[in-house]
């Protein structure tokens, strides 16, 4: 590991604080598809307690490590483990330490990271995707515009000169891009014409008169009693004194309920799959899948095709469960997303939010303006460099 990357680590991460000259060595590794952390302690030689002392909520988050993330291995000069930072999600990771007694611990803490907000204005070339990524070197940005724009305009129209301005928020972990990458703005102007996505606050986006704009929409699997249990990412316990994750929501019902598809798809996954117990995953377009766990019967198979509203199991109780419910995810190229942004998206704003969110997006369309006014080339790209409190 080379040496310049390792005084980045102490820069960014006070708990990766080290006397250089104590011989420690930075090693950093791609999480791999199989992976888990059972397999990751056994590889690593580390205390298979570590995992079976967890309770049964960090236990599920434990199955939900994104492939491909990035995590960070400390090691002495003989090569014993001394520090581990493990991101579980956009928000939270494992920190594992061995403490003075050469006992190891864990703990989920929060990820510590560079935030910013820019400004990105930028002329296509070719693919928009690509252009993004060449421009910025930014990969989960360029994922997250398609994602905006897609049921607003067809990308294979775009031609080159075409142009994109963004307002959004960058996040860098230990230097490198990582988590969402959040767009509060976004203009992308076809043939002459300009077409507008803003942020509201209830986390979907909508165009400058309020108005939604997806042609379809996932729909609430099952018929339930309450949610027992909201979607977070990071959230601090004030009773257990500890940070909690819950990377779904989970729906109360009495066992033998009817879980339907949310949305069309193809079955990846059906069978038992650890914590979520008997468990259904379906593959739907544009990078979507869907995850309905904890179920006592499964009425579908890997491969077959499903409709929306189709009914493919019955709730249960299984898995690492406390009470009778279906546990339902979704994710978006891979990052777990709140399902109830992607649930019965309505027409459109109206009343006071409508007042609200217009007035806003007029500010962000001015500085749009002003930004096309200014007549940046591709490489004079503004940067605010304005620190984010959130």
């Amino acid at each position: 590991m080379k040496r310049a990357f390792l005084l980045l680590v102490l820069t960014i991460s006070p708990l990766f604080a080290v006397n250089l000259d104590r011989g420690l060595y930075l090693e950093d590794h791609k999480w791999q598809s199989g992976d888990t952390f059972l397999s990751f302690l056994q590889e690593n030689t580390l205390p298979l307690k570590l995992y079976y002392h967890l309770d049964n909520d960090d236990k599920k988050l434990m199955m939900d490590i994104r492939v491909g993330n990035l995590y960070n291995i400390l090691r002495d000069e003989n090569g014993t483990i001394e520090q581990v930072l493990l991101p579980i999600d956009d928000e939270l990771e494992l920190h594992i330490v061995k403490d003075i007694n050469n006992t190891y611990r864990a703990k989920v803490i929060p990820i510590i990271y560079q935030t910013k907000k820019r400004t990105l204005f930028m002329k296509f070339d070719s693919i928009p995707s690509k252009d993004i990524l060449k421009k910025t070197g930014n990969f989960e940005l360029a994922l997250e515009v398609e994602s905006i724009f897609r049921n607003v305009i067809d990308f294979r129209k775009i031609r080159k000169g075409d142009r994109l301005v963004l307002f959004y928020r960058e996040k860098r972990r230990l230097g490198s891009f990582f988590g969402e990458q959040k767009i509060y703005a976004a203009m992308i102007e076809v043939a002459g014409k300009k077409y507008y996505q803003f942020l509201a606050k209830d986390g979907k986006y909508y165009d400058e008169k309020g108005k939604g704009v997806a042609k379809s929409s996932f729909i609430v699997p099952c018929k339930y009693r309450r949610i027992s249990s909201k979607f977070t990412k990071k959230r601090w316990h004030p009773v257990l004194r500890r940070y909690r994750a819950h990377h779904g929501i989970d729906y109360a019902t009495p066992v033998g309920t009817a879980i339907k598809a949310t949305f069309d798809g193809k079955v990846i996954f059906a069978g038992r799959r650890g914590g979520y117990g008997k468990c259904v995953i379906i593959k739907h377009p544009y990078g979507y899948k869907s995850v309905y766990g904890h179920l006592s019967r499964i009425k579908t198979a890997v491969g077959r095709r499903v409709k929306k509203g189709q009914v493919i199991a019955l709730s249960g109780n299984t898995g690492l469960s406390t009470g009778p419910h279906l546990h339902f995810g979704i994710s978006l190229n891979g990052r777990w997303v709140n399902p109830a942004t992607k649930i019965v998206i309505k027409g459109g704003l109206s009343g006071k939010k409508r007042k609200e969110f217009i007035k806003s997006s007029k500010i962000y369309i001015q500085k749009i303006k002003n930004v096309l006014q200014s007549n940046q080339t591709s490489q004079q790209a503004k940067s605010l460099e304005v620190l984010e409190e959130e």
